[in-house]
């Protein structure tokens, strides 16, 4: 039994499909990681944010506290 000429064809369609199919995934996981490993670091900024956002309303309310004292003209 011979392989008709479109058998090939379709052979080489499906294979390229294929291959095109493992890009588009590989391509999807490497930016899920991506996301993921911004997503991370935008956390990690609002929470440094945040503590540095606390410190200076600390340094704030010591420098008011002091300056009520006469410590600081």
């Amino acid at each position: 039994m011979s392989d008709s000429p479109e058998r090939p064809a379709l052979r080489d369609l499906i294979e390229q499909q294929e291959r095109r199919i493992v890009e588009l995934e590989v391509e999807a996981a490497f930016r899920r990681k991506a996301a993921d490993d911004l997503d991370e670091v935008v956390r990690e900024q609002g929470q440094r944010l945040v503590a540095l956002e606390r410190r200076v309303v600390d340094l704030l309310g010591q420098l008011s506290v002091a300056t009520h004292e006469g410590e600081v003209d």
